[in-house]
């Protein structure tokens, strides 16, 4: 059975060349928002992370934010015992894949 806890994005963010405002701001900014940061390019105005698909919206507004590019989607299972995962009660079912070996 398929479980959709989430659905993810993995994003690039270019950012506005802003006086005042450095990449390392908002870098940090843009995680407060939801975006969990992988890289952060500073000489390029570049922050690249995964956000949930839903919250790209957002960090498009954001003033400091030029383009978003959304290079990848997926769902996320989390496993049992993490805190993200929406169906704890579906768990324990067996999956399409243990069906295949059967």
């Amino acid at each position: 059975m398929a479980h959709d806890d989430a659905e993810l994005s993995e994003v690039i963010v270019v950012l506005v060349d802003e006086p005042g405002m450095t990449t390392q701001d908002a870098s940090k900014t843009l995680s407060e928002q939801g975006l969990l940061v992988s890289d952060v390019d500073e000489a390029n105005g570049v922050v690249e992370g995964t956000i949930e698909t839903a919250k790209i919206g957002q960090i498009k507004n954001l003033q400091f934010v030029k383009y978003v590019r959304d290079v990848f989607n997926y769902i996320a299972d989390y496993p049992p015992g993490d805190p993200r995962n929406l169906d704890p009660a579906e768990d324990d079912l067996p999956s399409e894949a243990d069906d295949a070996g059967a």
